[in-house]
């Protein structure tokens, strides 16, 4: 079977990958091909957003940067943004650390950060491909209930298989996976052995020539 995989890269990051040194690294390509060895996989689809420099973590761009180089030197892999917003917000807080006393403010500004655009965007091309004939199957990584309309659309509407594929399995959306399945539908939890069994090699020659490496702590 000809199978499509888009992935909400910042679900994938905070779901599997966020804190997990030695995970970061990952080829998306050798990932599809791992959990679905029968089938052929003509895309891979990667959406994600360039996130904001923040004193605090001063590489986390540059870092995020070479792993999309690191992603294009697929041939399969298409990469496409959203946006990234970081700002501070104010909010009432409820609850203290201990020692907590009435000398607390009420409120306190807080940074902020959120992704917008991505799960639009994998949803639209989700959409178009299926409609233009582009795969057999499709599979989402992403456990994002946003995505339910469009997935049950390719579902209904084309009558293909859509595999959700969930980077958090502690986590389930069951708007977006519902139980029981579809009759053309499946459901995977990612496990840390796929993630770290399907990683870039440390240095990476990419087509034109130039190696990078794998950033510290990834």
């Amino acid at each position: 079977m000809r199978l499509c995989v888009y992935v909400d890269g910042f679900n994938l990051y905070y779901g599997a990958l966020k804190r997990r040194k030695g995970t970061r690294w990952l080829d998306l390509v050798q990932l599809s091909r791992r959990l679905f060895p029968a089938d052929t996989i003509v895309g891979v689809d990667y959406f994600t957003a360039i996130v904001s420099h923040r004193a605090s973590n001063p590489t986390q761009q540059a870092d995020q940067r070479l792993y999309i180089r690191a992603l294009q030197s697929r041939p399969e892999v298409t990469v496409h943004y959203g946006t990234y917003r970081a700002n501070t917000k104010c909010r009432p807080i409820v609850q203290g650390q201990p020692g907590w006393t009435s000398q607390w403010p009420e409120f306190a500004e807080f940074h902020d950060s959120e992704e917008k655009g991505s799960d639009v965007n994998l949803a639209t091309r989700l959409l178009v491909d299926g409609f233009r004939d582009r795969y057999e199957g499709a599979v989402v990584i992403s456990n994002d209930g946003d995505l339910k309309m469009p997935v049950e659309v390719i579902r209904s509407e084309l009558d293909l298989p859509v595999t959700i594929v969930n980077p958090n399995p502690k986590r389930r959306s069951y708007a977006l996976s519902p139980h029981p399945l579809p009759t053309n539908a499946r459901y995977l939890a990612l496990s840390q052995a796929d993630v770290r069994a399907s990683q870039f090699p440390d240095r990476l020659t990419l087509p034109s020539g130039a190696v990078i490496k794998r950033p510290a702590n990834w």
